[in-house]
Order: structure tokens, then sequence, then C-alpha cells
């Protein structure tokens, strides 16, 4: 490791000016030769670049951009010191000059080169390089070593990415809470405007219409299959896929838009549906979670969520009960 001549302080003012002017990361923008010819910062691909500490160390590295990476050679660590005009590493003393805040000129044996200021090297990268250069410093004797730099730029990348993905994660999550509130809203509306159908309906069935809806419901409910059906349902007898297909055709005589008007309002589960059926023919709560094999808080549960979902407010389970038994 090559390591710099120490020069004795010549006073507290130069002490205190010695260190700070140049810490931290710089880049050699060109370098100007005797002849005056100027050579650009990039050599067969690399970029020289030093770290400046204010502890006097310096780091010293080659920078190459391999796609998106960038790689290092380590080269190495040594001491440094410097003046108003006088700068110190090694066995070399060069002249020295601060242009300003984000470049100085140094000179050796006739050739000026120009370092400016890294405005992107990240205080981790910086560490990362520090570590390489101390533990594997390029003496001369050892081949020459590459390493790929790790740290900050691709996690900036992909904590950039993950927040990316976050924020369209947002959005879609908004996109679509904002759709299905839409959808709520059409749905209410729709569901309003088949009840009111529903009401109009009824308020202007014709007298004689009426009258004889009202024969054919009592017809049915003084027949021999609602008798023997009721004798089934209160001795808590399931039905199969037939009895309850003859139920609904049975109802839809009695009540022609009964079950179009339901499913108009609501996509109701088959279970759902066979409750709807029973309450329509005057089947009691507990007598219906008999028949579906329920728990009657079941039963209860789903008409007061049914009603919810219909009307969109809170109310319990015999005002679904009235509302069925007005289609």
């Amino acid at each position: 490791m090559a390591m710099a001549l120490l020069i004795p302080h010549c006073s507290g003012a130069m002490a205190d000016r010695s260190h700070y002017p140049i810490v931290g990361a710089w880049v050699l923008k060109s370098e100007t030769a005797p002849d005056g010819r100027v050579t650009q910062t990039i050599y067969t691909g690399y970029t020289r670049c030093k770290i400046y500490d204010a502890d006097s160390t310096y780091y010293s590295v080659q920078l190459h951009a391999v796609g998106d990476e960038m790689m290092i050679i380590a080269h190495e660590m040594g001491r440094y010191r410097l003046n108003d005009s006088i700068y110190m590493e090694r066995d070399r003393v060069m002249p020295f000059r601060i242009i300003n805040d984000t470049t100085f000129v140094t000179e050796f044996e006739g050739y000026q080169e120009l370092m400016v200021r890294s405005s992107t090297m990240t205080e981790e990268r910086m560490e990362e390089i520090r570590k390489l250069v101390r533990q594997h410093p390029n003496d001369g004797d050892s081949p020459v070593k590459h390493f790929v730099l790790s740290t900050t730029e691709r996690k900036l990348r992909k904590e950039n990415h993950l927040f990316l993905y976050i924020i369209i994660g947002m959005a879609l999550v908004a996109a679509a809470v904002m759709a299905y509130a839409y959808r709520l809203r059409l749905r209410k509306r729709e569901v309003e405007r088949k009840l009111a159908e529903i009401e109009e309906e009824h308020a202007l069935r014709p007298t004689l219409v009426a009258d004889a809806m009202r024969q054919v419901e009592t017809e049915f409910y003084q027949s021999d299959y609602y008798i023997a059906l009721r004798r089934r349902i209160e001795a808590g007898g399931n039905l199969s896929p037939q009895e309850w297909q003859e139920l609904e055709q049975r109802l839809k005589s009695v009540y022609p838009r009964f079950s179009s008007s339901l499913y108009g309002l609501f996509n109701l589960s088959p279970a759902e549906y066979q409750m709807c059926l029973l309450l329509k023919i005057r089947t009691s709560p507990a007598e219906i979670a008999a028949v579906l094999k329920r728990d009657k808080s079941t039963i209860s549960t789903m008409r007061r969520r049914l009603y919810k979902k219909v009307f969109g407010k809170e109310g319990s389970g015999k005002d679904w009960d009235e509302f069925i038994q007005s289609l």
C-alpha cells in the first residue's frame, strides 16, 4: 500500500485549510500535456477517480461503466497534504490550484490534471470503494482485480421500481374502488327503478284483475297440493329437486312475476331463492330452517342481509318477509 510523505504542520491556519476543500469524490475531467494537447477523462474505457477524506486519506480507483453496472479497479490508499498552492501525496509535490468548489488543478512533470467533484457519488458508494481499496490494493505485483459495485444505484433503482409499483398498485386499487362504487350506484338506481315499477303495477292493477288474482291465490292455499306440502314442511322434511321445481312452477301460476321480480332485484343463491319460495307460501323461519337444514339464526341473517342488499339500509327479517309477501 502506497503511503504519502508526511509533512509537518506549518501553522494553525494552514492546518485548518489542509483537508476540507477537496473532501469527497473527484473524477478526472481532462489532462493537458506540456505541448498543449488535451486528453479527455476517458482512458481506454475507464475514468480515474479519487476519494478524499478529512483525515488526509485518499483512495484511488478506475471507474468503468458496463451497461447499467459500475465496475472499479482498485489502485491505492494513501495520505495527502495540501496548502494554498501545494498538493502532496507519496513522493510527489505538485502545484495546486482551486478554481471553485467543484474544480481544482494539479500539475506534475508538465502535465496538468483537471479534477471535478462528482455530483452523483453517494456516501454508500464511496464507503464501498474505500472498503475494496483497503482490502485489495493494486500494488503492481498482484494481478489486476475488477469489482462490480453492488450497492447504491442498484438499490435505488429497485427502491424506485418498488415505489413505482406501489403507486401504480394504489392507483389501480383506487380505480377499482371507484369503479365498484360506481357500479353500486348504478345497481341502486336500477333496484329503485324496479321497485317503483312493482309499486306502480300494483297501484294501477284493474280491480277485476286484482280480484281474479286473489281468487287464484285462495284456490292455491286450499288445494290438495298445498295441504300435502304443508304437512311435509311441518314434519321438517326436506324437498327433492323435483319438488322444488314443482313448487316454483305452481307459484308462477299464482304469482306470475314473483321469480322474475326477485332475480331482477338481486342475484340470489339457490338457498336464498328456496328460502324466498317458502316465505311466499307463508312458511315460518323455524320451519324454513328445518326444511333447508340450517340454524334458525342463519335464516334470520339471510333475511336481514337480503333486505340490506336490495334496499341499501338496515332492516329486520320481518321487513324482508313483508316485502316478499308484497311481490
